[in-house]
C-alpha cells in the first residue's frame, strides 16, 4: 500500500523510511524535498556531539520543518544541522538537548535571513539569538548547577516576505563540564556624549553563573552601580573620566579595562548590538554622519572618517583609510563616500563596490540595501548594484535632479521642480504629492519632505511605517532607517515613528541644537551643534568676469544658484548644481551681462 503524502513533515518522514531502497526512489522523493536530510547524518553526527540526546520538532499550523542533518552547509567542511522551513508567524523550528552543569558549551551557528532569527535558551531564558549573519560564528554560553535544557529555536523575527526560505545552520557543539571563573568577552568601550544626554556603558562577560559587578569611576566604587550596564544621566563635566569594572563570581573574579568619557557632538539611540549607540571618543568637528546596520561614519571637517559599532564587512577599517571626503552615504552594510574631487567610493556591500568607471563630477550619494545611486552637476542619476526589481533602471530622460534616496528594492530621485520620480518597487508618489524639498527611503516604504515643513509617506506598511505623528510640521531634514521615519525640526529636536522597537522611536530626553540626523537599520544618530549653522550671505560681486556670491556650506547639502533676467519672469534658470564641502562656497554665473539680473539661492 502507497502511503498518503499530506505535508511537508510528512515528505520528510517518508524519505527516511525509504532511504534504504533503490537510487530511483531516493531520487524521486529527493526532487520533492530537496533539502531531505536522506545523507546518513543524524543530528548527532552533524553536530559533533553522539554523546547527547537530540530531539527536534515543529511547531506552528503544520507546514513547519524540523531540523536534520546535511552534508552540503557545515563549519567543519564534514556535516552540520539545517533548521526546518518556517512559512509563518507561529511557525518555529526546535532543536533541543539536556546537560548537567556546571559546565561550558560551544557551538557555531549562522544565519543568512533578515526576518527570520534562530535563537538559543536555556531552561526557557533567551541568552543569544542570530539574524542577517550569513557567516559562521562561534558562541560560548557558561551553565550553572544543576540539570540544563538547551534548545535552538528558529522562527520570525520581524514581519513576513513571502519567498524568504533561508534557513539556519549549527555545527561543532560542545560541552565541557566544570566551574569556570569571569571572563570578559567584550571590554566596555570608550565613548563621547552630547552634554546633558545619558551615556550607558556595559560590559560582557563570561563565567559560571551567577555573576556579580561592581562600576567604579576612576578608581573608586560607585555605591549601588552593581549590574552589568552602568547609565550615566545628564552627563556634565565631573562624569567626565574612566569608568571600569569587576566583575566575580564563586570561583574568581577579574577587572575591566578604563572606558573613559568625553564630550561630543553626536548621540546615537535604539538597539545597542556591536557597541552602535556607543558614539565614539573624538566625535567632535563633526559635519556629516551616515548610518547602517549597527554602524555609524561621522564626517569630520578635516575629511577624515571616524567610525563606530559592527565591522564585519570593513566598513570601519575601510573608512578610517579615507581623506578628503565631502559627503556619505549608507545603508545596511552599504557604504558609499563622495570625495572632493567628485568621485565615488563604495565598500561593504560585494554588489555596490564596483562603481561605474569614468564617473566624475558626482555631488550627491544614496546607499540602498544592494545598490547605490549618484548625482550627478547637470542633474542626471547614475545608478548600479543588484537590479532584481529594477532599482538601476534610470528612467530615460531623467533630468533636472537635485536628490537622490534609495531602499531596500527601489530609488527616488527628487527634481527641482518638487516632483519626485520613482523606480524599482512601491516607488510610485501619491498623485497628491507636489513641492517636495527631500526624499528618504526605507525598507519598501518612502517619504518625502515638504516645501510647508510637512512628510508625505507611501510604500509598504506591514510596520507603521506610514502613520505619521498628528499635527507633525515645522520640518527642515527627514531621514528613514529600514522600517521607520525621523525627521528634524526646525527648532533643533528629532521625533521618530515606525518601527514597533521603542528604543529607536523614543528620542533622548533633553535631545536639541540637532543639525543633521541619520535613521540607521536598528538605531538612530544626531549631529548637534552649539548653535544653528550660519546662513549669511556674502560677497555678492558682479565684475567683467561675471556674478558671484558666497555663503557657509554643509556636507551632504546640494546648492544651485538661478536667476531670471525680469522679476516679473515666472520661471528660473538654474546653473550647474554644486555639492556643499563644509566651508564656505562660492557660487558663480560668468554668463551674467551688463544688466540687470534677479538671482536666489536653493539649497537641497
Amino acid at each position: 500500500m502507497t502511503p498518503r503524502i499530506s505535508s511537508i513533515r510528512n515528505i520528510q518522514v517518508l524519505v527516511r523510511r525509504f532511504c534504504v531502497l533503490p537510487g530511483f526512489w531516493i531520487l524521486s522523493l529527493l526532487a520533492i524535498l530537496p533539502a531531505s536530510p536522506c545523507n546518513g547524518q543524524t543530528l548527532g553526527m552533524a553536530l559533533d556531539q553522539t554523546n547527547l540526546t537530540w530531539t527536534t520538532t515543529a511547531r506552528g499550523i503544520g507546514t513547519a520543518g524540523v531540523w536534520y542533518g546535511q552534508t552540503v552547509v557545515s563549519q567543519d567542511g564534514v556535516s552540520a544541522a539545517v533548521s526546518g522551513r518556517v512559512y509563518n508567524s507561529a511557525d518555529a523550528s526546535i532543536l533541543q538537548t539536556s546537560v548537567t552543569g556546571p559546565g561550558t558549551l560551544k557551538f557555531w551557528w549562522n544565519n543568512g535571513s533578515g526576518y527570520k532569527q534562530v535563537s538559543f535558551n536555556v531552561g526557557g531564558t533567551n541568552l543569544a539569538s542570530l539574524y542577517a549573519y550569513p557567516r559562521w560564528q562561534q558562541q560560548t554560553i557558561y551553565l550553572g548547577q544543576g540539570l540544563q535544557t538547551l534548545q535552538w529555536v528558529y522562527n520570525w523575527q520581524m514581519y513576513m516576505v513571502p519567498g524568504d526560505t533561508i534557513p539556519a545552520y549549527l555545527d561543532e557543539v560542545s560541552y565541557t563540564p566544570g566551574a569556570t571563573p569571569p571572563i570578559i568577552t567584550s571590554q566596555p568601550p570608550s565613548q563621547s556624549q552630547v552634554p546633558g544626554l545619558s551615556s550607558t556603558f556595559s560590559v560582557s562577560a563570561g563565567g559560571t553563573p551567577p555573576l556579580y559587578w561592581q562600576w567604579h569611576f576612576n578608581g573608586e566604587d560607585i555605591p549601588g552601580a552593581t549590574a552589568s550596564a552602568l547609565t550615566i544621566t545628564n552627563v556634565g563635566l565631573a562624569d567626565l573620566g574612566n569608568y571600569s569594572v569587576t566583575v566575580s563570581n564563586a570561583v574568581g573574579s577579574l577587572v575591566s579595562s578604563n572606558a573613559s568619557l568625553e564630550f561630543g557632538q553626536v548621540t546615537s539611540w535604539g538597539l545597542s548590538a556591536y557597541g552602535a549607540t556607543a558614539t565614539a571618543p573624538g566625535a567632535s568637528n563633526i559635519q556629516a554622519i551616515a548610518t547602517g546596520s549597527y554602524f555609524t561614519l561621522a564626517l569630520r571637517t578635516d575629511g577624515s572618517i571616524l567610525g563606530w559599532g559592527y565591522d564585519g564587512q570593513g566598513q570601519l577599517m575601510k573608512a578610517g583609510q579615507l581623506t578628503n571626503i565631502m559627503a556619505l552615504a549608507a545603508k545596511v552594510q552599504c557604504c558609499l563616500a563622495l570625495k572632493r574631487d567628485g568621485t565615488v567610493i563604495a565598500w561593504g556591500g560585494d554588489s555596490i563596490t564596483n562603481v561605474p568607471t569614468g564617473l566624475t563630477n558626482v555631488i550627491g550619494i544614496a546607499a540602498g540595501w544592494f545598490h547605490a545611486l549618484a548625482l550627478t552637476g547637470d542633474g542626471h542619476v547614475v545608478a548600479w548594484g543588484l537590479n532584481y526589481n529594477g532599482q538601476t533602471n534610470v528612467p530615460a530622460g531623467l533630468s533636472n535632479v537635485v536628490a537622490v534616496a534609495a531602499g531596500a528594492t527601489d530609488s527616488l530621485a527628487l527634481k527641482a521642480d518638487g516632483t519626485v520620480i520613482g523606480w524599482g518597487s512601491n516607488t510610485a508618489p501619491p498623485l497628491t504629492l507636489s513641492n517636495a524639498v527631500a526624499v528618504a527611503e526605507g525598507a519598501g516604504f518612502c517619504l518625502a519632505l515638504t516645501e510647508d515643513g510637512k512628510v508625505t509617506a507611501w510604500g509598504q506598511s506591514t510596520l507603521p511605517q506610514q502613520t505619521i505623528p498628528p499635527n507633525l510640521g515645522g520640518l527642515v531634514a527627514i531621514s528613514a532607517g529600514d522600517n521607520h521615519g525621523m525627521p528634524l525640526r526646525e527648532d533643533g529636536t528629532v521625533v521618530a515613528w515606525g518601527y514597533v522597537t521603542a528604543a529607536l522611536t523614543n528620542t533622548p530626553a533633553g535631545l536639541t541644537n540637532v543639525v543633521s540626523i541619520s535613521a540607521g537599520s536598528f538605531h538612530n544618530v544626531a549631529l548637534t551643534a552649539a548653535s544653528a549653522p550660519k546662513t549669511l550671505i556674502n560677497d555678492a560681486q558682479l565684475s567683467t568676469t561675471g556674478f558671484s556670491i558666497s555663503l557657509p556650506s554643509q556636507c551632504g547639502r546640494i546648492y544651485g544658484l538661478e536667476y531670471k533676467k525680469s522679476i516679473d519672469e515666472l520661471s528660473w534658470t538654474r546653473l550647474p548644481l554644486v555639492a556643499g564641502t563644509g566651508e564656505t562656497l562660492l557660487l558663480r554665473d560668468s554668463s551674467a551681462p551688463a544688466g540687470a539680473r534677479f538671482y536666489r539661492i536653493r539649497r537641497w
